[in-house]
């Protein structure tokens, strides 16, 4: 949310348009980011989110029940508000800020969108996971977080989804009614695409992002450590240290090899198949389109948002995340077809030009002009 936040306010900038950003952090102050002015507000809350991992059970009750409604930071708020006097509010993640902000941008009688990037509006972990699952009904809290939380969505004026999985997921859930809908993709973070993709030698299938549970790495090391006798590279570092020792003891493998965390374009250099085999209902995986920007394919599970942007069997493949063996099956597809890889390219580079900053910002923009004029 972070990073796709600061892409679109870096590209208004470069549409000669003003934005202003408002983030959380543990302290108020006011700075210039790439040009871009930036409002870091303290997090008024019993601590800031981003340290959550660190906190007990009790602390973390307290800090959702002042998340729903934080009157402390909507005043800070509602001061630079009425000091910057925006056109348009745009909120993406509320976290921190609660959903009482669209009650107080209205106030203002100012166009708002909002875009759902994550179910931190439905799901008090944000991620619709739990003990090793995707959650499959919900519990007592999670309606109680739903119903107070869809109230409060009568407000935004428009909502995006970064994927048509998450935007039909909330207005299923019962939000947005009043809201005008669009689907906006998230967008690579430069206008750069490979002219044209290597030439393949030995096959590397590559893992890109945190080393959690809801993101599958676990499940696709047992795969390549007893059934594929191929080379996994896994980029990224653990969601804590002593799980990322705890995958690197137990699927220790001459052909997998683990890197730690590295910039996306270095590791994307070295495999030419990634997979990104994900348990939760990830809304987008921004790793996806990088890869295609390389002229890599990319074999994903089918749960988010990945099966809308993978064209099966001609930018990658699909599979069901219930079945091993399935992804199995897909993975051998390129062991046993390296040739294939070479052939995807082309239509993966093509298809990384659905998610140029360009194309992306514009869609945006339009959507400010639209609700400016029925707001």
């Amino acid at each position: 949310a972070e990073k796709s936040t600061q892409v679109i306010a870096e590209n208004l900038k470069r549409f000669n348009h003003e934005p202003v950003v408002v983030t959380v952090a543990d302290s108020d102050k006011v700075d210039y980011v790439n040009g871009i002015k930036v409002y870091y507000v303290s997090h008024s809350n019993v601590y800031w989110s981003y340290y959550s991992k660190t906190k007990g059970g009790l602390l973390k009750i307290l800090w959702h029940i002042i998340s729903f409604y934080n009157p402390f930071i909507l005043k800070k708020l509602s001061a630079i508000i009425t000091k910057e006097k925006p056109d348009v509010v745009h909120t993406n993640n509320l976290s921190e800020f609660s959903v009482g902000t669209w009650k107080l941008v209205k106030k203002f009688k100012i166009p708002l969108v909002h875009t759902l990037r994550d179910y931190s509006l439905v799901c008090p972990r944000a991620t619709l996971f739990r003990r090793n699952d995707i959650c499959r009904k919900k519990n007592i809290i999670c309606v109680f977080v739903l119903m107070l939380r869809r109230i409060f969505s009568k407000y935004p004026d428009a909502v995006t989804g970064n994927s048509q999985f998450i935007l039909d997921y909330h207005t299923n859930s019962g939000f947005f009614k009043n809201a005008k809908k669009y689907v906006v993709y998230n967008s690579l973070e430069t206008e750069e695409i490979a002219a044209s993709a290597g030439q393949v030698g030995k096959v590397k299938f590559g893992y890109i992002g945190h080393l959690s549970v809801h993101k599958g790495v676990e499940f696709l090391l047992k795969i390549f450590k007893e059934r594929i006798d191929a080379e996994l590279h896994v980029y990224g570092s653990g969601i804590t240290a002593e799980y990322e020792d705890y995958l690197k003891g137990s699927y220790s493998s001459k052909n997998i090899s683990f890197h730690g965390f590295v910039k996306t374009g270095l590791a994307l250099e070295a495999i030419n198949v990634l997979i990104v085999p994900s348990l939760w209902f990830d809304t987008l995986p921004r790793v996806i389109y990088e890869a295609y920007s390389y002229g890599i394919p990319v074999i994903a599970s089918d749960r988010g948002g990945a099966p809308e942007i993978i064209e099966n069997g001609k930018t990658g493949f699909i599979y069901n995340a219930d079945s091993a063996e399935d992804l199995v099956k897909k993975i051998r597809v390129f062991t046993d077809n390296p040739n294939l890889i070479e052939s995807m390219a082309p239509h993966c580079l093509t298809k990384a030009r659905d998610f140029l900053p360009d194309k992306v910002i514009r869609n945006y923009i339009d959507i400010y002009q639209d609700i400016s004029k029925i707001s």
